[in-house]
């Protein structure tokens, strides 16, 4: 009788160690926390239970990209190198290394959330493409953050009264399009720019509107200008050795499971969008901050400049640098984009 329970014994902990050994460790780099309800309440649950809902023995490391003391602009990097298995890649701070993702979104480019659904319908194979080209890293989704606008401590009433103010960009490529406004642009990180503004380093800064609430931007930028500057474009990269690491089913089954949540990130933040929008003029707030701020309406007169500084000041710039890296880049964008954005 003891023989057996000792075999018994030996037989679970053979397979409890099998298991553990079994396992897939998976080190995922996440959005930082200052970007409220999307990494509090979809990103970290989700890789909470990654494991569970893909069957797949992935023992997850998360942690929110603020939390790490690394620069989100080296993402890439760190995926080739094998420091990350995974990351929440953020298109706007990884554009200078890979051209492709600041080509979805260029300044005034999208309107609204149907044609950004179609530009990465349009464009997602060439990101993928030039991810596992260049930093051995395959695209699992893409998302937006939905539509970036002006939150300035200034008043302005039009595009024009950016000219002479000191405006926070996420990344360089915006910086043109500043520029010919005649403002001044400074690439400061989204976890910054609330001291930024509150120290009147910056005058404006630009981002959604979820992303300020969130951020607690209105303390010290009371005034939203709503042009769509941008559409705030991120996704999720995975490393290409831990990506073949996994058997086809295996495979097969990530996929499926990212394309399901890349779905509900996209209904989740444009819900989460205009209840902001709300939050922070004063209206009916369900899930954020509550501010008195003030928002002008954006004229026709101003869109069309924004487009017409695109194609004068922005794309240009894009392009040069595009053609540098990846060659016939920009002949790719047109035949695939150009016919969208003209809608």
């Amino acid at each position: 009788m003891q023989r057996l329970i000792l075999f018994v014994l030996m037989a679970a902990a053979f397979v409890y160690f099998w298991k553990a050994f079994d396992e897939i460790p998976l080190r995922v780099m996440g959005q930082p926390t200052s970007t409220g309800l999307l990494q509090r309440d979809k990103e970290a649950p989700f890789f909470a239970g990654l494991r569970a809902a893909t069957q797949i023995p992935f023992k997850v490391v998360y942690q929110p990209v603020d939390a790490l003391a690394i620069k989100d602009t080296f993402q890439l990097q760190m995926l080739k190198s094998g420091e990350f298995d995974l990351v929440s890649l953020r298109f706007m701070q990884n554009a200078e290394v890979e051209p492709s993702l600041a080509g979805t979104d260029l300044i005034g480019m999208i309107p609204d959330y149907r044609v950004a659904k179609q530009v990465i319908a349009a464009y997602a194979g060439t990101i993928d493409r030039n991810l596992q080209e260049k930093f051995k890293a395959k695209l699992l989704g893409i998302w937006s953050f939905g539509p970036q606008e002006f939150f300035c401590s200034k008043p302005i009433q039009r595009l024009a009264d950016i000219k002479g103010l000191k405006v926070r960009v996420g990344g360089p490529d915006v910086s043109p399009f500043i520029l010919a406004l005649g403002g001044v642009p400074a690439v400061i990180p989204f976890e910054d720019t609330k001291n930024a503004l509150a120290i009147g380093l910056v005058d404006c800064a630009i981002t959604s509107a979820a992303s300020a609430n969130a951020a607690r931007w209105l303390e010290h930028a009371h005034y939203s200008f709503p042009l769509v500057v941008q559409f705030g474009f991120n996704g999720y990269a995975i490393s290409q050795s831990k990506w073949d690491a996994l058997s086809s089913k295996e495979q097969v089954i990530l996929e499926r499971t990212f394309a399901a949540y890349m779905s509900e990130l996209w209904q989740f933040t444009e819900e989460i969008q205009l209840d902001a929008a709300r939050c922070n003029t004063g209206g009916e707030c369900k899930r954020g901050n509550r501010y008195q701020g003030k928002a002008v309406s954006v004229s026709a007169e101003d869109v069309s400049l924004t487009r017409e500084l695109m194609m004068r000041a922005v794309f240009p710039q894009w392009a040069e640098k595009c053609e540098k890296i990846s060659p016939g880049c920009v002949r790719e964008w047109q035949d695939k984009l150009s016919a969208v954005v003209a809608q």
